[in-house]
């Protein structure tokens, strides 16, 4: 149900409204006007210094033509006292911490005690209205920060395509006119995936451990520390464990000793942070040990904002996150149905952009077109060094229009391949850079899916190694998985195809959703909270843009 012409209450006193009265207790049509004045006036100069963030232009229309509808009527005043209606709305905002907000970026501390004023002491039109303005302009950006976020995602790396935009004053009219609670009709705005459930949850939890976080930490040991070895605070280690989560609060610990469950929990620790997991207490883990709980609730906000970007996942799916190095295919009912590693864009100079496409086709032994930059930045210097690069490594030189060039080594075909006239390409087989499978999915970053013939890398915890495209752990099962309701390519057909000498082009039908995103916090369905770095630094950009969106 749409709030339309819906008026709950006529206006009466100084700017104030309270429920319907007759005619004979109304007030002077005077004080009817001036607030109605008031409203209007503030409304149309876009700005009320009494918010923290007083420009309000960019919604300005909107709330033009809701109080209008409303005949400028205050819409949560009733005899100078906050409606039950408005109370709710302060309710929510002095929460809006819990949901990864700024509860000043809303004027959460100011309302209350604004409120408190008008009703023991009273105020003018002018205060009446500007309280009143205040409660709409802060639920209309709470709610549009909950549905869709804060900034424009595109500002920060996140090619996804845009989410449909809230009607923030619609909203409002639906929250006048529901029977629903408030906190009920924001819920049915927020991303319903479990994933940003969990992750709210997480931010609960962690923000109340942060209460409980103690400035002493563990002494630096003589690092690396090793199973069995001495370790004098080992009862201070036990305690930042026993807070994260790790190790069990009733575990008994061998003083100065570091071993047993101390190792274990290390181990437990290691793992949630994406690291190799070999109880060594070295000096990558010991930074995501003592890394300060409130590093972790930014790391949870930021990922709610992510979260909210998305719009509503069209499954089946294929979601990889390129800080975790992993990848995950989830089913028509959104079940997890697959997990892998992945291999992922390096960081300082190739990575991996953030975006969403289809899977159109799978490539049984493909082709590598080598992209030029790679011809000319790795390759030729490669041949330069070794003139039986090539033939070593299958490469073969073509025209622009596909037809074979055997062209011999020499400066005539370093310098052909150089300009582009000359493209190399790597023969399908074993040994082909994108390994027996591709999985291809057009787009404007040339960024596709594959295996690899490099398999010992997917043992590394920090798998940044690729040009940009995504190396997959599993091909074969990633391409059963695609593949799974055409009946002509069962998982034994595509290893069959495989090891053979043709090269086969799949129409993937109907096509599969791919999300290439950047999360540095997830939280698991069985509430663990995984923790990884910044690999691309897009968490500092995120965090500098909406300070930078605040002022």
């Amino acid at each position: 149900m749409r709030y339309g012409a819906l008026i709950t209450y006529a206006c009466v006193g100084v700017a104030i409204c309270a429920p319907l009265r007759s005619d004979s207790e109304r007030l002077p049509p005077v004080a009817v006007s001036q607030t109605s004045a008031e409203l209007r006036q503030i409304i149309a100069s876009g700005r009320l210094s009494s918010l923290h963030i007083p420009d309000f232009r960019d919604i300005q229309p909107s709330l033009s033509a809701l109080y209008e509808e409303n005949a400028y009527a205050p819409l949560w005043l009733a005899e100078a006292i906050v409606t039950p209606k408005g109370e709710a709305i302060m309710n929510e905002l002095d929460g809006s911490g819990s949901k990864g907000l700024n509860p000043e970026d809303y004027d959460s501390a100011a309302l209350r005690p604004w409120a408190f004023r008008i009703r023991d002491a009273g105020g003018t039109a002018h205060d009446f209205a500007a309280l009143d303005l205040a409660l709409t302009v802060d639920l209309m950006r709470y709610a549009a920060a909950l549905h869709q976020g804060r900034i424009d995602p595109h500002r920060v790396h996140f090619a996804i395509r845009p989410k449909d935009r809230l009607d923030s004053a619609g909203f409002v009219r639906d929250y006048l006119a529901s029977d629903q609670s408030l906190s009920a009709l924001l819920t049915q705005i927020e991303p319903p995936f479990r994933g940003y459930r969990n992750t709210l949850a997480a931010l609960v939890q962690y923000r109340q451990l942060a209460s409980q976080e103690s400035s002493k930490l563990p002494q630096w040991p003589r690092l690396p520390l090793r199973s069995g070895q001495n370790y004098p605070d080992i009862s201070t280690l036990a305690e930042r464990l026993v807070l994260l989560g790790d190790l069990p609060s009733e575990t008994a610990v061998q003083s100065g000793k570091y071993d047993g469950a101390i190792v274990d929990a290390v181990k437990k620790l290691q793992a949630r942070h994406g690291l190799a997991v070999t109880g060594t207490l070295d000096a990558v883990t010991w930074r995501a040990l003592t890394t300060p709980l409130s590093k972790r609730i930014e790391q949870l906000e930021l990922t709610l904002e992510r979260w909210r970007w998305l719009p509503s996942m069209v499954t089946p799916a294929i979601v990889v996150n390129i800080p975790e190095f992993e990848l995950r295919a989830y089913d028509e009912n959104r079940q997890l149905a697959l997990r892998m590693h992945v291999i992922v864009g390096k960081a300082y100079r190739r990575r991996t952009p953030v975006f969403e496409d289809k899977l159109e086709t799978v490539i049984i032994r493909p082709w590598w077109n080598v992209p030029l930059s790679i011809q000319r930045d790795e390759i030729i210097p490669e041949i330069r060094s070794h003139p039986e690069y090539l033939e070593k490594n299958q490469l073969r030189a073509f025209d622009n229009d596909g037809n074979p060039a055997p062209v011999p080594a020499g400066e005539e075909l370093l310098n052909r391949l150089n300009t582009g006239e000359l493209r190399l390409r790597q023969e399908p087989g074993p040994s082909n850079s994108l390994g027996l499978l591709k999985f291809d999915f057009p787009n404007d970053y040339s960024v596709y899916m594959h295996g690899t013939p490099a398999r010992q890398l997917f043992s590394q915890a920090r798998r940044d190694f690729s040009h940009g495209c995504i190396r997959v752990e599993d091909p074969d099962s990633l391409a059963e998985w695609v593949l799974r309701h055409d009946s002509a390519w069962s998982r034994e057909k595509i290893t069959s195809a495989s090891n053979g000498e043709r090269t086969f082009r799949i129409p993937v039908l109907p096509p599969v959703t791919v999300l290439v995103l950047y999360g540095t916090a997830v939280v698991e369905e069985d509430g663990s909270v995984h923790f990884f770095d910044d690999l691309y630094g897009y968490d500092a950009e995120l965090k500098a843009a909406l300070n930078a969106a605040r002022n």
